[in-house]
């Protein structure tokens, strides 16, 4: 059933809002799509919505919240520039299995990664958007191809077909 779903919204709770919109905004450098103050922060990620929400008492946990933004060649820079920031890497950037990746904590300690998928991991990405049983085929990396024209043009004469 939802073997075509995309992501649309993640969320990840923080302990303050003010801190987490500090470091989103200013440190990771995520475009503020809307805030809602005291009870949401939302940013625009690569075609996803990431919101970050208060964390209550009794409410979700951030035990196992992990969040992957994925790069293409400017991975190396991006993970210099965050280390300028004072961002520690708690796993460096290298090339594992997936891909080339670092991953980082925010403030509340939820895991974030950066990462190049590999060859095979972009060959995963291709095949999940290929034609199948009931996909619709999507090009990737390509302009779509012009539709013809579905009906025949009618003559501007005729204005009612023929009785």
């Amino acid at each position: 059933m939802l073997a075509t779903a995309a992501p649309l919204n993640v969320w990840v709770y923080s302990g303050d809002l003010a801190r987490a919109k500090r470091f989103y905004s200013e440190t990771l450098g995520l475009p503020l799509w809307r805030e809602e103050p005291g009870e949401a922060l939302h940013y625009g990620a690569g075609g996803s919505l990431l919101s970050i929400r208060p964390a209550r008492n009794g409410g979700p946990s951030s035990l196992g919240v992990r969040v992957v933004f994925a790069l293409g060649a400017e991975i190396d820079q991006a993970c210099a520039e965050l280390e300028r920031r004072g961002v520690a890497l708690e796993e460096p950037l290298a090339d594992r299995p997936f891909g080339r990746s670092a991953m980082l904590r925010d403030p509340d300690g939820h895991e974030l990664w950066l990462c190049r998928p590999s060859a095979t991991e972009t060959q995963f990405l291709r095949w999940q958007l290929s034609d199948r049983k009931k996909m619709r085929r999507i090009p990737v990396n390509r302009k779509p191809a012009p539709r013809p024209h579905q009906h025949r043009p009618r003559s501007r004469r005729t204005r009612h077909p023929p009785s």
